[in-house]
């Protein structure tokens, strides 16, 4: 089972990024072209991705829900993308007039190093949209 770990600090509220990542204004604001979400515990979630063979949908529910601090989601085993079966969880801390924003992305099906690095890659370019969304 493969981790993958991404920080970035951003010059915005807890609150900013909690409403970013919990609803969908948020999330097509930087990750989604679709998304649908119940930001609470066991609540469902989806987000559709327009990619290079057309749109890929990941579904999931909410695991852990604490407002401004952490997010946990696990994505349906069954979900198309690569993303099934796994867990990501954000934390972020005030630092000053800055956030800290942690990410940790695990799962079982990251076995193949390409995948990893197409996923690795991804929440890169994923957490520098999120920060110039909000900076901007």
């Amino acid at each position: 089972m493969s981790t993958i770990r991404r920080q970035i600090t951003i010059e915005a509220s807890p609150r900013a990024i909690w409403a970013a990542l919990t609803t969908v204004e948020g999330l097509k604001s930087w990750l989604a072209d679709e998304a649908t979400v119940i930001p609470s515990v066991a609540g469902r979630f989806s987000v559709t991705v327009e990619g290079d063979e057309g749109p890929l949908t990941e579904t999931g529910r909410f695991h852990t829900v604490r407002p401004t601090s952490k997010l946990e989601l696990h994505f349906d085993k069954f979900s198309p993308g690569p993303w099934k079966g796994s867990a990501l969880t954000f934390t972020t801390a005030r630092e000053g007039e800055q956030t800290v924003v942690n990410l940790v992305h695990t799962s079982p099906g990251f076995d193949d190093p390409a995948l990893v690095k197409q996923v690795d890659d991804d929440w890169r370019r994923a957490l520098l949209a999120l920060r110039d969304g909000l900076e901007g």
